[in-house]
């Protein structure tokens, strides 16, 4: 009986010691690429568990694994995730993440969008996802809405006589940019919104910068900057029909399809819709007829050669 005892004792004590041994410790710091700043609050965890750390305010970790050799996978908002193996204890140093954005660098040259935590200007941006599930029936500037410090009408009520303020001035005073191309009138500066009646079908992502900002053109961005990026080579392939109705006649249809990013650096996107309507007072009756086509080839990672094609041809009537 002793022995047997003894035996199952030497049993779990080497069970325990095996287990003890299957552990490993992994330490290092997460670190942004570029710019070497911290990040706290990045997710490191243990590939196929639920075992995790997070980063301290310095970007430090140390996790201890369950297994004395897998993957640790390392994740944080807005950035790329990166995954390393282990075998046994290892401290892996600096960890760089580079960010998600997709088309970074080439967007912040060629349509001044201002970069998050690197652009000392108050902003906000607005994805395509908002911009499909909010806009509606509303005109195109309508979006912006909801965005600190702007206000956006339909002025007399017409198609296509939209309006926007932003900090308190008028559109003569806000630069309006797409894909990094000014449209203020050269003459008074205002911008005739009904000239781009169709971007709500094309627009990628739109950005509001409050106050003088990043933009490298000569516009009148006192007020602030309104970037518009139209869909391009970031654009996911496949596409969808639509089609829309409302009161007062209110009736909208078309199409848009994207290529996606080919293996060649090829890239297209199309969009084609008609809009016409009543209007909910006497005189406010339209129709019109939008298209959109862009042309862009990837050269290399840091040039990119677009071509883009837009028109709205329109007819309203007048409300005064």
């Amino acid at each position: 009986m002793k022995k047997t005892t003894h035996f199952l004792m030497l049993t779990v004590g080497f069970l325990f010691s095996t287990v003890i041994m299957a552990q490993s410790t992994i330490s290092g710091t997460i670190l942004e690429a570029g710019t070497n700043m911290s990040l706290p609050g990045a997710n490191v965890v243990e590939k196929g568990t639920t075992n995790g750390v997070v980063t301290d305010f310095d970007g430090n970790f140390s996790i201890k694994t369950e297994s004395n050799q897998g993957e640790i996978v390392i994740t944080y908002v807005g950035y790329t995730s990166k995954t390393f193996s282990f075998s046994g204890d290892k401290v892996m140093g600096n960890i760089e993440l580079e960010s998600s954005q997709v088309g970074l660098e080439e967007i912040q040259i060629i349509a001044s969008v201002a970069v998050d935590r690197k652009t000392p200007v108050a902003v906000s941006t607005i994805k395509a996802a908002d911009i499909s599930l909010k806009l509606s029936t509303q005109e195109f500037p309508e979006i912006l809405k909801a965005t600190p410090g702007v206000y956006a009408t339909r002025a007399g009520g017409g198609y296509g006589d939209g309006r926007v303020s932003l900090r308190g001035f008028s559109s003569e005073n806000v630069a309006v940019m797409i894909n990094g191309v000014p449209v203020n009138d050269m003459e008074n500066g205002r911008v005739y919104w009904s000239n781009w009646a169709g971007l709500g079908d094309v627009t990628s992502s739109m950005q509001v910068q409050r106050g003088l900002g990043a933009s490298k053109v000569a516009v009148p961005s006192i007020g602030g900057t309104i970037n518009i990026l139209t869909k391009s080579t970031d654009a996911e392939e496949g596409g969808n029909f639509f089609t829309g109705i409302a009161n007062d006649g209110y009736l909208k249809y078309g199409m848009t399809y994207s290529t996606g990013l080919s293996d060649k650096g090829f890239a297209a996107t199309v969009s084609a819709s008609k809009i016409s309507g009543d209007g909910y007072i006497d005189g406010g009756e339209f129709s019109g007829y939008n298209y959109f086509i862009s042309l862009a080839q990837q050269i290399n990672e840091s040039h990119r050669l677009t071509f883009t094609a837009f028109g709205a041809q329109q007819e309203h009537g007048t409300t005064f």
